[in-house]
C-alpha cells in the first residue's frame, strides 16, 4: 500500500505517500474498511500531506493504510435531490431509493460576470423585514444575532412564505453546525406542508467534526449552483449558521499550523468567508438569494466573524436582546438594521419617505430613554410625549405571530402585505392613534384591527 498514517493530532492527520504522487488539496482519502473518512487541506511536500478528519467509526492507528479516492466530495445535484436531506458526503438521511446525479464539490463553479438584471423586490410577508430591510431577488441578507433570540425560528418562516409565493423557485438549506433537534423539525413542517417536494437539505449537526461542518457549505452551494445554472432555477438559499461554519475553519486552522488573528480567530477569516459568499449571484440563467444566520458571541456586533460576513450582504437584521425581553417577536432592532436597497428609484418614494419618518421617531424615543427611567413621562414636553406614544406604538406593531410556531403560541400565523404594512406605519406616524394604548398594538396584522374606543 502506498500511503500510510504517520502521525495524528486530535482533528489532523499526517499521511505520507511513499510509491505515488501526494493527492490535490480537497482530496478525499479513506482508511481500507471505509470505517473513515479524511480531506487534503495542505501539503507538506511531494509525499507529505495533512488531512483533517470528516468522519471517524474506528480509532485510526500510526502506519495504518489509506485510500486515495482521486476525488473531492460527491454532490447530489438536480431535481431527484428535491424532498431529500443530505449529509455532508452526499448520502440521503431519509428513506430512499432513488439514483442520483453527483459531481464534485466546487465543480460548478462559474465567473461572476455582474449580469444586469431588473430589480425584483421579494415580499416575505414579515412586516419588519418588508419594511425595513426590503429583499431583492438575488440579495443576501443576513439574521444577526446571539443565543436565543429567534434567529432559526424567523428563518423558518422566511422558508415558509416564500416557498409559497416565489414560482420557479427551489429552497435549499444548509444546516452548518446547529442542533439536529431543528433541521428534524424543519424538514417535518415542510414535509407535513407540502413543501419539502420542491425542497432540498444539506445537514451536518453540531455533534459532527469540524471537517464536516466546514464543508457542508461549499457543499450545498455546489448543488445550488447546479440548480441554477444546469435547471435554470431560481434558489433560495438559506444557511443556519454560516458563523458555526467560520468556527469550524478556526477549530482546525491551528492544527494545520496557520497564525491566529484578531479575536482569535484564523487569519484566513476573510478568505474562508468570501470563497463561499462570492458563489451567491445572479445571471442569465437564474437567481440565488440567500439568508444566512450569524451567532454574535456575546452579542458583539463588532465581531470579526460578524464583520468579516457583514461585508458581503446587501441587508443585514439585527435580532435584540432588549426587544425579546418585552416579548416582541420577531426581536429586530431597526436602527441596527440596513439595506442597501433602502433607495427610493428601487422601493419607490412613499416607502423610502416612511422608513426615515420611522427611523426618525424610534432614533428621537431611544435618546429619550434616560430621561424617561429618570424623571418619567410626564416631565416631557408635549411634542416629546407624542414621539413615545408613537415610538412605543410602532415597536409593538412590528410584533408578528408566526405559521411555524402555531403550535406553542396558539395563535394563528399571518401573513401581512408590504402595502398594508407601510398604510398601517403611514396612520400610526400621523397621529391618528395618538390616544390608542401602546399595548393594543402588540400581535396585530394592520391597524384595522385597532377599534378605536375600545
Amino acid at each position: 500500500m502506498a500511503a500510510k498514517i504517520t502521525k495524528i493530532w486530535s482533528d489532523v492527520v499526517e499521511v505520507t505517500f511513499s510509491n505515488e504522487e501526494a493527492p490535490k488539496i480537497n482530496t478525499i482519502l479513506t482508511t481500507e474498511d471505509e470505517s473513515s473518512t479524511l480531506i487534503v487541506k495542505k501539503i507538506i511536500n511531494e509525499n507529505i500531506v495533512y488531512a483533517i478528519i470528516i468522519d471517524s467509526n474506528d480509532a485510526m492507528q500510526i502506519n495504518e493504510n489509506i485510500i486515495n479516492t482521486k476525488k473531492s466530495f460527491m454532490v447530489p445535484v438536480g431535481n431527484k435531490t428535491k424532498n431529500h436531506i443530505f449529509d455532508v458526503k452526499g448520502k440521503a438521511l431519509n428513506e430512499t431509493k432513488t439514483k442520483f446525479d453527483y459531481v464534485e464539490m466546487n465543480e460548478t463553479i462559474i465567473e461572476n460576470n455582474d449580469y444586469k438584471f431588473k430589480p425584483e423586490l421579494m415580499e416575505t410577508g414579515i412586516k419588519v423585514i418588508d419594511f425595513f430591510v426590503p429583499i431583492l431577488k438575488g440579495s443576501k441578507i443576513g439574521i444577526f444575532g446571539g443565543a436565543g433570540v429567534g434567529k432559526t425560528v424567523l428563518m423558518k418562516e422566511i422558508i415558509f412564505n416564500l416557498s409559497k409565493t416565489q414560482e420557479r423557485t427551489s429552497s435549499l438549506f444548509i444546516g452548518a453546525g446547529e442542533r439536529s433537534r431543528e433541521g428534524v423539525e424543519l424538514y417535518n413542517d415542510l414535509k407535513e406542508s407540502n413543501l419539502m417536494q420542491n425542497s432540498i437539505m444539506f445537514i451536518s449537526k453540531m455533534n459532527e467534526s469540524a471537517g464536516s461542518r466546514m464543508h457542508i457549505v461549499p457543499v450545498g452551494i455546489t448543488a445550488a449552483e447546479y440548480l441554477r445554472d444546469q435547471n435554470k432555477e431560481n434558489v433560495l438559499l438559506f444557511i443556519d449558521n454560516i458563523f458555526r461554519f467560520l468556527q469550524a475553519n478556526n477549530e482546525v486552522s491551528a492544527s494545520l499550523d496557520k497564525k491566529p488573528s484578531f479575536g482569535g480567530y484564523q487569519a484566513t477569516l476573510n478568505t474562508d468567508i468570501s470563497q463561499v459568499e462570492n458563489r451567491l449571484f445572479t445571471n442569465e440563467n437564474g437567481a440565488i438569494t440567500s439568508f444566512q444566520t450569524v451567532f454574535l458571541p456575546m452579542d458583539d456586533l463588532s465581531d470579526p466573524s460578524a464583520i468579516a460576513v457583514f461585508n458581503h450582504l446587501n441587508g443585514s437584521l439585527v435580532l435584540s436582546r432588549e426587544v425579546t425581553a418585552k416579548n416582541i417577536y420577531p426581536a429586530c432592532d431597526p436602527l441596527e438594521s440596513t439595506s442597501a436597497i433602502v433607495d427610493p428609484k428601487i422601493i419607490g418614494k412613499r416607502h423610502y419617505d416612511a422608513i426615515l419618518s420611522a427611523k426618525k421617531v424610534l432614533q428621537r424615543y431611544k435618546e429619550l430613554e434616560d430621561v424617561l427611567l429618570i424623571l418619567g413621562i410626564d416631565e416631557l414636553d408635549q411634542e416629546s410625549k407624542q414621539t413615545v406614544k408613537k415610538a412605543l406604538q410602532l415597536q409593538n406593531f412590528f410584533s408578528q405571530y408566526f405559521h411555524t410556531t402555531e403550535h406553542f403560541t396558539h395563535h394563528k400565523g399571518v401573513y401581512v402585505p408590504l402595502e398594508k404594512t407601510i398604510e398601517s406605519i403611514e396612520r400610526i406616524l400621523s397621529g391618528e392613534f395618538i390616544d390608542v394604548n401602546p399595548a393594543k398594538f402588540l400581535y396585530i396584522s394592520t391597524v384595522d384591527d385597532i377599534k378605536i374606543g375600545d
